[in-house]
């Protein structure tokens, strides 16, 4: 096609006209880019993409059989010249989508055991379907030669995208060809079939549009949101090019008492301060690297500050809240409440926890009561025991009153933190 041509053109033949090879040259380089063109909108220009090809082990023996199939992946619309060396077209090296296909089952040996073995689609165009064609005989124009020399020469009527299949540990070396991996077979040393073997497809078997179309693949692209109570690793879904996530630091411990009367010293501690909250959704690349690290931090004991939670991906957090800082007193009679943790790395918001409230300050006493936490559940302040907070990232209640001077009232604890995730295409 080239500089004179574009996906939109189709050639205009007359009636009553000679007609040229050309002419139906042009007609199926037109169709192999307008569906090229097509699937790039749809797909993207640089996508490689697999249908079909299913994957059979063998029970008796070391070897796999493929099934039939097509890969679509980006080529040139001709490399190579295609028809008569006097006429015909001349290579188009423009790239755009183009379509392999397999049109019948091949076996292949695995050829190594104790190692990860690759099956690999070897994507290559070649002109086929020799047969000797009937050629104008100008000298005799009531004959045909057989073949453009009149010698019987068989010229290739077809020019086509096959797939041939090879297993290895590396890819293989195809001039020319493009190549693909398509399933990934481990295999024990020393074993004589592959009856307990499952092949693990590759990235290039992506959904299907009726595929996309789905509540199910809806679900897969974007979803629930889940919850991590605890610090752990998380895996990356393959198709996950988002994370979405909020992350609570721990609240803070409220303090203890240990004065009969608030004329006597310590008499009301204040309470915990609660965690930060933090949100934000942030890049991944599950190819470069397919976990989270989740750290959740604890709730604060009696006096101490909650501790924080964080996500951090390719040793880098994202997204950061500190613990709720501890209920503690000033001086032997000015009770404060614990601060509310800071936060950092949000991209939708950053919230500094709630601060705990005062215990007392000299003779006057408040009410030492644990922040809430983003659904509440600070804990109270109370007589001889400050109550344990309820709910994620709140603070611990303060406790009042001793049975006796110098004897200690304990301040509740601070809950954990929390951090909740969904991944998202």
């Amino acid at each position: 096609m080239g500089k004179d041509a574009s996906v939109m053109d189709r050639p205009i033949i007359y009636a009553g006209a000679v007609p040229f090879d050309t002419d139906l040259l042009r007609l199926g380089r037109y169709a192999k880019e307008g569906l090229g063109r097509f699937a790039e909108m749809l797909l993207g220009g640089q996508t490689i993409m697999a249908a079909g090809l299913a994957c059979q082990v063998s029970d008796s023996n070391l070897s796999v059989t493929i099934g039939r199939g097509t890969i679509m992946a980006p080529d040139a619309l001709d490399a190579a010249r295609i028809g008569g060396i006097s006429a015909g077209l001349d290579a188009d090296h423009s790239v755009t989508q183009a379509l392999f296909y397999n049109d019948m089952d091949q076996t292949l040996t695995v050829p190594l055991t104790g190692v990860d073995v690759t099956l690999y689609a070897v994507c290559r165009v070649q002109d086929d379907t020799l047969d000797v064609l009937p050629f104008y005989n100008a000298e005799k124009p009531d004959q045909t030669m057989a073949g453009p020399d009149n010698r019987g020469k068989a010229l290739p009527t077809r020019r086509t995208g096959r797939i041939g299949f090879v297993a290895g540990t590396s890819a293989p070396s195809a001039s020319g060809a493009i190549v693909v991996p398509l399933y990934v077979l481990s295999v024990p040393a020393g074993v004589d079939t592959l009856s307990a073997i499952v092949p693990r497809k590759s990235a290039v078997f992506l959904p299907s549009l009726p595929d996309l179309a789905t509540m199910s693949f809806a679900q897969q692209i974007s979803q629930p949101q889940a919850l991590c109570v605890a610090s752990q690793i998380l895996t990356i879904p393959d198709w996950a090019r988002q994370v979405e996530l909020r992350v609570i630091g721990g609240g803070g411990g409220g303090a203890s008492s240990n004065a009969l009367t608030p004329e006597s010293g310590s008499f009301s501690g204040g309470g915990g301060g609660a965690g930060g909250d933090c949100w934000g959704i942030y890049a991944i690349d599950p190819a470069k690297n397919a976990a989270l690290s989740v750290t959740v931090g604890p709730g604060g004991s009696t006096g101490q500050r909650g501790g924080p939670s964080f996500v951090t991906y390719n040793g880098t957090p994202f997204l950061t809240s500190d613990g709720g800082g501890p209920g503690y007193f000033a001086t032997s009679q000015m009770a404060m409440g614990g601060d509310g943790g800071g936060t950092g790395g949000g991209t939708l918001w950053n919230q500094t926890g709630g601060a705990g409230g005062d215990g007392q300050n000299g003779s006057v006493v408040f009410a030492g009561n644990g922040a809430n936490g983003p659904w509440g559940g600070g804990g109270k302040a109370g007589y001889l025991l400050g109550a344990n907070a309820t709910r994620h990232g709140a603070g611990g209640g303060g406790a009042y009153s001793t049975r006796v001077d110098g004897q200690t009232a304990a301040g509740g604890r601070g809950y954990q933190g929390l951090v909740i995730y969904r991944f998202l295409h």
